[in-house]
């Protein structure tokens, strides 16, 4: 038999489920921007051939396409575990019916 955690464990549970989503948000959030950057701002090419800049440029872009989407999956991820963990209202037991006979 299973048995619920007590209430000093589920805290220590969902304290450890808010580290791993902030951590998960700020991983997510650098990955974006440095994936955003690398798509939009071209490469400085100060000291190199034509083929070598495009060749840069060409890595930052496709590079940046990936950083952006993994950046956006951990954001995405992140989110989905703060809503399975945040703390709900406690449910109300259902009300029994009034009889107006009575």
């Amino acid at each position: 038999m299973t048995s619920l955690p007590t209430p000093r464990g589920a805290s220590v549970l969902r304290a450890a489920a808010l580290g791993g989503v902030a951590g998960l948000m700020l991983g997510g959030l650098g990955l974006l921007g440095l994936g955003v950057k690398a798509v939009f701002v071209p490469a400085d090419c100060t000291g190199l051939s034509a083929q070598e800049c495009q060749l840069n440029r060409e890595t930052d872009r496709d590079l940046g396409r990936l950083q952006t989407l993994s950046g956006g999956a951990l954001v995405a991820l992140g989110a989905a575990l703060f809503a399975l963990t945040r703390p709900r209202p406690p449910s109300e037991p259902p009300s029994e019916p009034h009889d107006p006979s009575a």
